[in-house]
């Protein structure tokens, strides 16, 4: 899988874009494994706190979004310094970031016992799909980017 760059260029932006991928089906097999422990385990909670539920949405809503922010501010940034690591370091957050938005239904689930939890699942895996790695950022950052046009 070339990405059309020359030498160890090349070399380091084929492996920073498998890494990439590896962890991205990691992070999107997590968010799986998070699901699976809800549908299995019950929630000890029976009070009804919607509250704290809206709270947790919220706190997920905004962790989603951030994750989109930030990875297209940081893919600018390495563009300009023409930097891989930085590349490396936007996919990195976003997929944490929308891992957080998971990890907010996991807790909205045990905490609440409100069904609806699983909207959290949704917008974290919908997130991550979204931000699958793509080679065109590692070519910008490279100063390649001029070979597909």
């Amino acid at each position: 899988m070339s990405l059309g760059l020359n030498g160890t260029n090349q070399n380091e932006a084929d492996s920073i874009y498998r890494s990439l991928k590896v962890i991205w089906l990691a992070i999107l097999a997590t968010v799986i494994a998070l699901f699976v422990v809800t549908r299995v385990v019950q929630p000890v909670a029976t009070n009804n706190l919607q509250i704290i539920f809206w709270m947790l949405m919220a706190l997920g809503l905004f962790t989603l979004a951030a994750s989109f922010i930030i990875k297209q501010k940081l893919l600018k940034q390495s563009a300009g310094k023409n930097s891989l690591g930085v590349v490396r370091i936007a996919y990195i957050a976003a997929f944490a970031l929308c891992e957080a938005t998971a990890l907010f239904g996991t807790l909205a689930f045990f905490v609440t016992g409100l069904q609806y939890y699983y909207f959290f699942f949704v917008l974290s895996g919908f997130g991550i799909i979204l931000h699958k790695p793509q080679r065109d950022d590692l070519l910008a950052a490279s100063g390649k980017d001029n070979l597909w046009k």
